[in-house]
């Protein structure tokens, strides 16, 4: 190697370097390491939704289920069962009435005893206030008296109204 330029002697030792490259397993195993904890992480929080999909085996002879729901809006409550319209709880003097939905939550509970679950579903602009004292008038009953209070409907989700409900006359 005496003979060669500096130069050709620098390519050379560039081209041994290259035919060298080997793969690098350290910076894998960090990449597959990173990946397995997100993947555990997602897999533990699908597991808490709790997704419960109908038997394809199970009869059609069931009751058809009841999907409660009330509508807080800017005038009035409304409770709806399957969509349809039961019954609505107009506001008075600009305040929303909470005992009336109280009292049908009470009337719902004793037609319906073996339902837990309800959905508030509110309009743009409803406060928060308005919707925990709705959360509070349909979960427990609060007229009960002794020391237990007593379950109407504690297995409550959250929503947006749909925009184009029809208005019901009680």
């Amino acid at each position: 190697m005496q003979g060669i330029s500096r130069e050709t002697r620098r390519a050379l030792r560039r081209v041994k370097r290259k035919r060298s490259t080997e793969l690098n397993l350290v910076s894998m195993i960090d990449i597959l390491t990173v990946l397995m904890f997100f993947l555990l992480v997602n897999s533990i929080g699908v597991s808490i939704l709790g997704i419960n999909l109908p038997d394809a085996n199970a009869s059609s002879a069931e009751p058809p289920a009841h999907n409660l729901a009330v509508l807080i809006r800017k005038d009035d409550l409304t409770l709806t069962d399957n969509g349809f319209i039961v019954k609505s709880v107009p506001s008075a003097n600009g305040a929303y009435n909470f005992p009336g939905l109280a009292d049908l939550m009470r009337e719902t509970k004793k037609r319906l005893p073996g339902e837990t679950k309800i959905t508030l579903l509110s309009e743009p602009g409803i406060s928060y206030e308005v919707l925990v004292s709705a959360m509070d008038a349909v979960r427990v009953d609060l007229t009960a008296t002794g020391s237990q209070t007593v379950e109407l409907f504690p297995l409550i989700s959250l929503g947006d109204a749909p925009a184009n409900a029809a208005k019901v006359t009680p």
